[in-house]
């Protein structure tokens, strides 16, 4: 169960900050943007869940499920929005217990994104703080994975921490920790084991109350363990791994946000399978800022560091400061998002040459009808 906020006699009033919110991120900069839009009657509330055109909302007076108005789903579709775990809705009660409604969706901060399966982009979780990349000291140990999920974590403007799981497991986590110090330059990395609870401090500090986290990782990697661990109850079903492979299954179907006791809140995600990068959403220069260290004395601004007379990447490369392997994972990874951009800005010309083709006949139609 989700901790309830501290309930306020009826609906909190426009002009105040909604304090009761400041527990689940509620900020002044929200409530600024809330004072302008804000219609009388309305009140603001968190998407804990969100699910088939459905949200379960936490507000100043506790949880409530609503769906968007038809002018709001209209928007939603026009642009392409769909509503996640972290967004801030504008909301209306009806009188009595009928469900709510959804006005508006405040501006989103910092956002989670990946390429989804339908190549538009998928927010994964809103308004974010940090994004903890969870990876397991066991077969679930990948660095080509977690230079994918650091690129999304990067490009969402959250600050990313990379937790390593089941601490308990690798004997000597030190080697491991060095090994993802080596990919993931100025990241912080913990190294923690939910059994034994080694490392969760470091974890709790690096959420504070009103912050907001999300947890990302592959199945098995212990996310769900690790949330039950900070929540101090089983909130999560979770399931072994299965030892011929060290993959786990699917525990956790939906995205959820939690209040963590004393803490902030804690966005719960189910394992992620693919991690595609989508323009705008992945932050390579981040990522790999050693490479872009080095771009910076190339001699051509658009230097590809291929071929190219002055290089300062293939310098490093052949001089032995650049892993090769490192460096292929950045060209996989550029000429992903590039393919990814090229896509997207095709889709966008076919779906605005529909949109007129649309607008033309419907014109024609008019012209006929007139008498």
């Amino acid at each position: 169960m989700h901790q309830p906020a501290n309930a306020l006699p009826g609906h909190a009033p426009a002009s105040r900050p909604f304090e009761s919110l400041q527990p689940w991120g509620w900020s002044p900069a929200l409530a600024e943007v809330c004072q302008d839009r804000c219609p009388p009657g309305a009140e603001p509330g968190r998407v804990v869940a969100a699910s088939r055109g459905l949200a379960l909302v936490q507000t100043a007076t506790g949880e409530t499920w609503c769906a968007p108005t038809g002018r709001f789903r209209a928007r939603l579709q026009a642009e392409d929005l769909t509503l996640c775990a972290g967004d801030w809705l504008l909301l209306e009660r009806p009188p009595g217990d009928g469900r709510a409604s959804a006005l508006d969706l405040l501006p989103r901060g910092p956002s989670l994104t990946r390429q989804g399966a339908s190549g538009r982009p998928q927010v994964l979780a809103a308004h974010l703080d940090v994004v903890f990349l969870v990876m397991g000291l066991d077969r679930n140990f990948n660095l080509p994975r977690l230079e994918r999920l650091l690129a999304l974590a990067w490009g969402s403007g959250a600050r990313p921490v990379v937790v390593l799981t089941k601490a308990d497991l690798a004997g000597e986590a030190g080697p491991f920790v060095a090994r993802v110090e080596g990919v993931a330059p100025g990241v912080a990395v913990l190294a923690v084991s939910a059994l034994t609870e080694t490392g969760l401090d470091g974890l709790r500090a690096c959420l504070p109350p009103g912050a907001t986290a999300v947890l990302v990782g592959s199945s098995g990697a212990g996310k769900s363990t690790l949330l039950n661990a900070l929540m101090g109850e089983a909130v999560r079903r979770t399931r072994e791994v299965r030892a011929s492979d060290g993959r786990g299954r699917h525990t956790t179907s939906l995205r959820e946000l939690f209040r963590l006791p004393d803490l902030g809140c804690l966005i719960d995600t189910p394992g992620i399978r693919e991690v595609g990068l989508c323009a705008g959403g992945a932050d390579l220069d981040s990522t790999f800022s050693d490479l872009a260290a080095w771009a910076a004395s190339c001699r051509f601004r658009d230097c590809t560091h291929g071929a190219e007379p002055g290089c300062a990447v293939q310098a490093a490369l052949a001089e032995g400061r650049l892993d090769p392997e490192r460096y292929g994972h950045y060209l996989r990874l550029r000429r992903e998002v590039a393919f990814e951009a090229a896509r997207s800005d095709a889709r966008l010309w076919r779906e605005r040459e529909d949109k007129w083709k649309r607008i033309g006949k419907m014109l024609k139609q008019m012209k006929k009808e007139r008498p």
